[in-house]
């Protein structure tokens, strides 16, 4: 069974690129969730994987659900069943294992969904966008951080984003770059953006010399790039050094 959207919702790159700051701005604990999350004109929370419970939501996520955080936060797992339509859930929980087992927190999985306070609502659609919450920490589940935006919203909801990281335009303009690269190739960017060279790069991959080149061409064909310089402004814009 697939979920049948309207004509006019598509995903906008522009607040994948707005959020994909703003996590790494969170993870990195340049800013504070606690502090930021209340200024984000949209839904923000953060669920634990383990238990399928929320840890956090902010004051919008908590007006459009019409529940406290404290209410939200207890429901367990039953969060999931009464907010959403039951058919989107269960296809959206085969799709958020997948983006999981990738186990990528530099990537972000976004999709649209229904969303109603109670059964005597209607739906309205909402873009959220999926990335691993803290994914350093050593001790406790993974963790996952969903900002939702709705769709007559979300330009608006981009632009304060932005604003609240400060995000250069280098990052928001090669976002779509950045999106060329396969998991692969962000590990080759990183090291030789650190300095190592291909033999070091071919060790440590335990992949061939021959391949690390063919992934040295593909990486500056898709980056558009000639050299050195431009490949580690593009990682450190991407935090992927």
């Amino acid at each position: 069974m697939s979920v049948v959207l309207p004509d006019y919702l598509q995903k906008d790159v522009s607040s994948q690129a707005s959020l994909f700051s703003l996590v790494n701005k969170l993870n990195s604990e340049e800013i504070n969730i606690e502090e930021v999350g209340n200024l984000i004109p949209g839904s923000v929370m953060v669920q634990d994987l383990g238990t399928l419970t929320n840890l956090y939501m902010n004051n919008n996520g908590c007006e459009v659900l019409r529940r406290c955080k404290e209410e939200l936060n207890s429901l367990g797992p039953a969060y999931f069943d009464l907010f959403f339509p039951p058919e989107e859930i269960s296809i959206l929980k085969i799709e958020v294992t997948k983006f999981l087992r990738l186990n990528d927190p530099s990537l972000t999985y976004s999709f649209f969904q229904r969303v109603r306070p109670d059964d005597k609502s209607d739906y309205k659609w909402y873009l959220s966008n999926v990335r691993l919450f803290n994914p350093s920490e050593s001790e406790g589940n993974l963790k996952l951080i969903n900002v939702a935006l709705e769709v007559n919203n979300i330009s608006y909801a981009s632009k304060q984003i932005n604003s609240i990281c400060e995000q250069s335009s280098y990052a928001q303009k090669n976002y779509f770059k950045y999106l060329l690269l396969t998991r692969r190739e962000k590990e080759v960017v990183k090291l030789i953006a650190s300095g190592y060279n291909s033999r070091y790069i071919s060790d440590s991959l335990f992949i061939s010399l021959h391949t690390v080149n063919n992934h040295r061409k593909n990486i500056m064909h898709k980056l558009n790039m000639k050299g050195l310089i431009e490949l580690i402004k593009f990682a450190e814009a991407f935090s992927i050094i």
